[in-house]
């Protein structure tokens, strides 16, 4: 089942192209044997020559070799390599920076694990992640996978993704929708907790009135002060759920990062994922280059200013 459904869906996709590449098998004969491998059914033979030519691969190719040699693992039919396919297909995932072409690549793939193991509701959230980060070429290849998720799942969030796949505008328009739904949801959420405390402090208003007698009006509160601190920004999203996908991948490899919103004068609201602070200039780019340039993130030093 996994070599049928694998096979047939990503392999005829956007990474078909990745296979078919002449230079690249001329500049790497050993990763032609085992492209060759692959294209012939040789899943053993491939999976253990990407295990070999994958480390040596340019920092720019080299997801997409190891994500063939997922492919390869997945397909030899033996249970140890389909679960070694799966930790190294999350291992990706969790160091690849959603503004690349590959993450599309890479969650649509996992959704694919997750079809299998039948994670229905989980690969169709991966779907969903894989076409909100894919590019128009990536459009054909994702719209076979949505028939075989769609046929098995039920996500509303999956079927209209699905349908608007191929359209950039209404792909715009259902993020806006989204984006609006949840901060709606935020602001009830907000709304309610702020009534929990009014009464908590109503509360605790009448209790001090009954206990004690009245005391001197408090002083009114300062403005708060500014101070500026160095932070890295790392992305400007016009579509909160990707700037959501950034926060959320480097969470996992313990950098924390907040998202704030920047609305410029067109209206249009941009979402900034920033880390830090830092003390100085200095300490924010060593951090960085230390951190953040292996996982393929890009940064910027910025002078901000936050409250005290």
């Amino acid at each position: 089942m996994a070599k049928y459904f694998i096979h047939n869906l990503v392999i005829t996709g956007a990474l078909s192209a990745f296979a078919a590449t002449a230079s690249f098998a001329e500049a790497a004969p050993t990763l032609a044997t085992a492209q060759k491998a692959y294209v012939n059914g040789n899943w053993k033979v491939a999976a253990a020559a990407y295990e070999q030519v994958c480390p040596n691969e340019p920092e720019a190719s080299r997801t997409e070799c190891y994500l063939w040699n997922v492919l390869a693992l997945s397909q030899t039919g033996i249970a140890a390599d389909f679960s070694k396919a799966g930790k190294r297909l999350d291992s990706l995932i969790d160091k690849t920076n959603p503004q690349q072409a590959i993450y599309a690549d890479l969650m649509m793939t996992k959704a694919q694990f997750q079809m299998y193991l039948g994670r229905y509701n989980k690969a169709a959230e991966s779907l969903v992640h894989a076409i909100e980060t894919s590019q128009p070429h990536q459009v054909t290849v994702l719209q076979k996978v949505c028939v075989a998720v769609q046929d098995r799942a039920h996500s509303e969030d999956l079927n209209e993704a699905c349908k608007n796949l191929g359209n950039p505008e209404a792909q715009k328009l259902a993020a806006a929708k989204k984006e609006q739904a949840q901060a709606e949801q935020a602001k009830a959420e907000q709304a309610a907790n702020n009534n929990a405390a009014k009464i908590a402090d109503s509360k605790a208003a009448a209790n001090t009135a009954t206990a004690e007698p009245a005391q001197a009006k408090a002083p009114e509160a300062k403005p708060a002060e500014t101070k500026s601190a160095w932070q890295l920004q790392l992305g400007a999203f016009g579509v909160k759920s990707n700037a959501d996908l950034l926060v959320d991948n480097l969470k996992k490899r313990n950098i924390n990062c907040t998202i704030s919103q920047n609305t410029l004068e067109s209206g249009k609201v941009l979402y900034i994922v920033r880390t830090g602070p830092f003390d100085t200039k200095e300490s924010a780019v060593d951090y960085g280059a230390k951190k953040l340039a292996p996982l393929n993130v890009e940064f910027r030093p910025m002078l901000i200013k936050q409250s005290l």
